[in-house]
């Protein structure tokens, strides 16, 4: 696989507002596959991101305005619908995914006292999961292949992690089944592992899905952010640092990108050899500018 550096390539920026549709309709029929690379200005904050390669569309969780954005080849970047409303000190949206009927799910962090789950259905209107605790500071979650949700979260007592990952039903039930974590924040799960990394830990574990709690420890590497499945059985993880690395089954770390503000959200398209990043701007004093960033991975 080919190492790119974006930051060299004399990426090309495209402002993109974003028109508002609440339907998930076909994507335009044949339209120009945009490999990249490419950055694109978005009117908002994506943060996590899914890539559903059946509908060709990626699906962004817009932690600025408080809803989900989609981008699809040909059409740019479009509203799917609002979230129910966010606490006071701002949404705090973390990782989304989308299961089978179509129903899309984020994590909102909250501060330690308004953290939620809230859905999106494919008619457009959202809810909030009822029943959880608002305590819990979420930022990751996973669905596996049998259609369980998973989320990661942590709670601050006297001023110490305690993190963990759970069992998450869209009717209102949480169950913890692994612990001892400090900040988990990418949770994936991938076949029958179940891979999780930990910011503060600056570790990436696995563990089997029939056996959530018996992590081993799988990598080592400065601040991981959410995780993606890559090229190759790889996973990919950003990092505070402007990098987006790759790791190898055999644990092994190398840099697959660099050059970005801060990579948060990630989403491989198997069939188009590309890879989506959601770059937030870490610094705003000097004027904010998040992107949609595209790849190619060759």
């Amino acid at each position: 696989m080919r190492i790119l550096f974006p930051a060299l390539l004399g990426m090309t920026l495209a402002a993109v507002g974003c028109s508002s549709s609440s339907e998930v309709n076909d994507p335009t029929e044949n339209p120009v596959i945009e490999r990249g690379p490419k950055t694109i200005a978005v009117d908002g904050d994506p943060n996590g991101i899914w890539w559903d390669a059946e509908s060709a569309t990626l699906y962004m969780a817009d932690d600025e305005n408080n809803r989900v954005l989609r981008y699809r080849d040909g059409e740019g970047i479009t509203k799917v619908a609002d979230l129910p409303a966010a606490p006071a000190d701002g949404p705090g949206l973390g990782g989304m995914v989308r299961m089978a009927d179509g129903t899309l799910v984020v994590v909102r962090f909250g501060g330690g006292t308004a953290g939620d789950v809230v859905y999106v259905k494919p008619d457009g209107t959202s809810a909030i999961v009822p029943n959880l605790p608002p305590e819990r500071r979420r930022i990751g979650i996973t669905v596996t292949a049998d259609g369980q949700l998973l989320d990661g979260y942590f709670v601050r007592n006297n001023n110490v992690n305690v993190g963990s990952v759970a069992r998450l039903g869209l009717e209102g039930t949480e169950q913890e089944i692994v612990g001892a974590l400090v900040k988990p924040v990418g949770v994936l799960a991938v076949n029958d592992t179940l891979y999780i990394s930990d910011q503060i830990a600056g570790k990436v574990y696995r563990s089997p899905l029939s056996a959530p709690s018996q992590l081993v420890a799988f990598a080592t590497l400065n601040s991981p952010d959410l995780l993606a499945v890559g090229p190759n059985d790889t996973l990919l993880t950003g990092s505070r640092d402007g990098t987006v690395l790759s790791i190898r089954q055999s644990g092994e770390v190398s840099v697959l990108a660099g050059g970005f503000q801060q990579p948060h959200g990630l989403a491989y398209d198997a069939k188009n050899k590309r890879l989506f990043i959601a770059d937030h701007d870490g610094t705003p004093a000097d004027g904010t500018n998040h992107t949609l960033r595209i790849i190619p991975l060759e």
